[in-house]
């Protein structure tokens, strides 16, 4: 039998490959290379995703800084706090060594006693005592007298004995 034409088509010879039925040719263009300012929606996406990226990143670091500020903020408030109760404790210090009760309490540790009688001074009114004929204060009025020339040649110096200052009296 021989074959048959199908649709008025030949049929091609054993061995070579069918061929392709052909295609209606379609109006194809070149499409035109977009404009430099104009940007496509892939691009405004990722554009406004580093942009989110960014912001959480400063926000992260302006976290970090905020939370070590913070740190050190407490820090000085508890140093402060421990130093206002350091000096209310030495002010109640202060008070009870100022009150009678802690200057007793320190004169009976330093060795002091109770006087045995109790002697009151009064102020003396302006113009109803003399005043002093000599100063109270100078050597002379103390009873301390100068060392001669002739100590100082048996001293052999210009310096005093030892313990002559200390005595108030020149050693002889």
């Amino acid at each position: 039998m021989a074959p048959r034409a199908q649709g008025g088509a030949a049929q091609p010879a054993t061995g070579t490959p069918p061929s392709r039925p052909e295609r209606k040719p379609r109006d194809l263009k070149v499409a035109e290379a977009p404009a430099a300012g104009r940007r496509s929606i892939t691009d405004v996406g990722t554009l406004l995703a580093l942009g989110m990226f960014a912001v959480c990143l400063a926000l992260a670091a302006l976290h970090a800084v905020l939370v070590e500020n913070q740190a050190s903020l407490d820090d000085l408030i508890e140093r402060n706090q421990q130093s206002r109760e350091r000096i209310d404790q030495l002010q109640a210090q202060i008070a009870f060594l100022d009150s009678p009760e802690g200057l007793a309490e320190h004169a009976d540790s330093v060795g002091l006693v109770p006087a045995a009688e109790l002697v009151l001074l009064t102020p003396v009114g302006q113009g109803l005592l003399q005043p002093p004929v000599s100063d109270p204060f100078s050597l002379e009025f103390s009873g301390f007298q100068p060392t001669t020339t002739a100590d100082t040649a048996s001293s052999g110096g210009d310096t005093p004995a030892p313990g002559a200052l200390a005595r108030g009296k020149p050693s002889g």
